[in-house]
């Protein structure tokens, strides 16, 4: 797996909003600015072949309507979109306020999975899920290629399916929105105490609050590591 890390921070933060593009065409969360960002890496968004949507908060959906603008513009085939149930009418009324007069034919240009285990490429998904704010289904996302696991977990407090993935994955890419955890989102006191535990997990920090990378930083846990905006790696 290619890994660019298009962003890392929570909303509140100087830093792009979390997501995630893998191998230049498959992207986990599509928040405000990601269209731009990926032009200034020199990918193309209607080159997007699938997007994966942890949960339907603003700073994780709300470029939808611009990427499907794209698609449609390029005239370039389907986009598999990943999601929760609620998904579809979600996007459809997103785009429809963006851009009234295209929603149908905008609407045409993707297609939707619920499935709880689906196959993107080479990658055998599994949707987890996970605990955020009460009405919005939270859902980590594990992806596997031959023995390898890489997780993205969206925002989530701790919860059994966090302690899942932590178990099962050689790679997570995790939730860490503030010094201090919270029921809504996980803190660095509890993935502390996560890498601690789950040792053959390499936690990668995301969606990072004022003062959480350097806290992270100044822990020195060999298996605990913050992400960077536009850091790139293979896994």
């Amino acid at each position: 797996m290619k890994l660019k890390i298009l962003g890392s921070g929570s909303i509140y933060s100087k830093d792009n909003s979390a997501s995630y593009l893998i191998d230049n065409k498959i992207l986990v969360d599509v928040p405000n600015g990601t269209c731009k960002i990926l032009k200034r890496i020199e990918v193309e968004p209607n080159d997007i072949s699938d997007i994966v949507i942890t949960h339907f908060h603003g700073d994780h959906y709300f470029d939808m309507p611009f990427m499907l603008l794209s698609k449609i513009t390029a005239n370039n085939g389907i986009c598999n979109v990943y999601c929760d149930e609620s998904g579809e009418n979600k996007i459809y009324n997103l785009t429809k306020l963006a851009f009234p007069n295209k929603v149908d034919k905008i609407n045409q240009s993707f297609k939707y999975n619920t499935s709880i285990n689906f196959s993107i490429g080479n990658y055998i998904v599994e949707k987890v899920k996970l605990e955020h704010e009460e009405g919005i289904e939270a859902n980590g996302y594990i992806f596997k290629e031959r023995d390898i696991k890489i997780g993205f977990t969206g925002d989530t407090g701790i919860c059994q399916g966090i302690k899942l993935m932590a178990k099962e994955c050689n790679y997570l890419i995790c939730d860490c929105t503030a010094l201090k955890g919270k029921k809504l989102h996980i803190g660095v006191d509890e993935i502390t105490d996560l890498a601690k535990k789950y040792k053959n997990c390499i936690f990668y920090t995301t969606h990072m609050g004022n003062g959480v990378r350097e806290a992270i930083i100044s822990l020195n846990i060999k298996n605990l590591i913050p992400l960077n905006d536009y850091d790139e790696f293979l896994i």
